[in-house]
C-alpha cells in the first residue's frame, strides 16, 4: 500500500491570486515540485475560456508548457467544453469537481475523459453533507465508471475527526481496491494537517491513498495542508521527499505573495468552516 502527495498550489491557490501567478512562478513551482519527487502536481484548472500566458487558467492541456503524466488539472462539471480536452499528451490526470445534484451525471463525462487517454479523480464537493445512503450511492458509481481515485473533500473546512471516520470507513468499505482514497482539506478551523495525519494512520495499511496539499496552505478559504508539513511527517515515517527544495521554493516564490494576499485563518473563515458555509458567503454578524 502507498501514499501519494497531490500538491494543488498552482490550482487552489488560483481563488487567491485570480490564476495570475506569472509564468517564472508557475515554471519554478512545477519545477521544485518535481525536484522534490511529490508525486502528483496539479497544475491549474480547465476553462472553457482564451488561454492567458502567466495564468493557470487552461482551455487545452496543451496551452501548459510542461509535460508529465504525474500532472493534473481539474474542471468543474458542467462547466468546461470536453471536446477542448485533447487526446492524452503532456498531462496524465483529470480531476472532475461536482456537487451532490450531479452525481447521476458525471458518469458521461468521466467516461469521455477516460476514452482521451486520461486518468479521471472524482472531487465531489464538501462530503461531509452526503449522509450514509448518498455516500454509499457515491461509492458504488466510482466504482461503476472506473475511477483511479475518489475523493474526500472538505471544501468548507468543517471537519471534525468524527466526521472524517464515518466518511473514511464507508469509502474504504464500499469503494474497490484497485481505486485510490483522496483527501482534500481546507483549514478554517486549524485541523488540516492533524486530519491528514488520521487519514494517512486510518487508511495507509488498506490501499493506496492520496493527500492534498499546497505550499504554505495557499487555498481558499483559510487554506489546505501545508505541503512543507506534510513532506517533513511523511519522511519521519520513511518516505524519501526532498524536504529542501520545497523550503527553497517557498522562500523564493510563495513567501512574496503573503504582501499582498491572505490566506491564514480569521475568525471570519474559522465561524464559516464551523457553520458550513461557502467561503464566499458574506457575514454581516456572526449570529447567523
Amino acid at each position: 500500500m502507498g501514499i501519494k502527495v497531490l500538491d494543488c498550489t498552482l490550482r487552489d491557490g488560483a481563488y487567491v491570486v485570480d490564476g495570475n501567478f506569472g509564468n517564472e512562478c508557475i515554471s519554478g513551482i512545477i519545477h521544485s515540485l518535481k525536484a522534490a519527487a511529490v508525486d502528483i502536481i496539479e497544475c491549474g484548472w480547465l476553462k472553457s475560456e482564451p488561454y492567458k500566458a502567466g495564468r493557470v487558467f487552461y482551455n487545452s492541456p496543451k496551452d501548459l508548457k510542461e509535460d508529465s503524466s504525474s500532472f493534473a488539472l481539474m474542471l468543474d462539471y458542467g462547466k468546461y467544453n470536453l471536446d477542448n480536452l485533447d487526446l492524452k499528451s503532456n498531462v496524465g490526470i483529470i480531476r472532475i469537481a461536482f456537487y451532490k445534484e450531479n452525481l447521476d451525471k458525471i458518469s458521461f463525462a468521466a467516461e469521455k475523459i477516460k476514452t482521451k487517454g486520461y486518468k479521471v479523480f472524482l472531487q465531489t464537493s464538501n462530503t461531509i453533507d452526503y449522509n450514509d445512503k448518498e455516500l454509499e450511492k457515491l461509492c458504488k458509481r466510482a466504482n461503476f465508471i472506473g475511477a483511479d481515485s475518489v475523493y474526500i473533500v472538505d471544501s468548507f473546512g468543517s471537519m471534525f475527526p468524527e466526521d472524517l471516520d464515518r466518511i473514511a470507513d464507508a469509502y474504504n468499505e464500499l469503494v474497490n481496491k484497485n481505486i485510490e482514497i483522496g483527501f482534500h482539506s481546507h483549514n478554517n478551523i486549524q485541523l488540516s494537517f492533524a486530519l491528514a495525519i488520521q487519514f494517512i494512520n486510518k487508511l495507509k495499511s488498506e490501499r493506496d491513498i492520496i493527500v492534498d496539499s499546497s505550499l504554505c496552505g495557499i487555498g481558499r478559504g483559510a487554506g489546505n495542508v501545508q505541503t512543507e508539513l506534510l513532506l517533513e511527517y511523511l519522511k519521519k515515517q520513511g518516505e524519501e521527499y526532498s524536504t529542501d527544495k520545497i523550503w527553497s521554493c517557498i522562500k523564493e516564490f510563495i513567501e512574496p505573495l503573503y504582501n499582498s494576499y491572505s490566506w491564514q485563518y480569521t475568525p471570519q473563515k474559522g465561524f464559516k468552516g464551523l457553520r458550513g458555509l461557502h467561503p464566499n458567503t458574506i457575514l454581516n454578524n456572526y449570529t447567523i
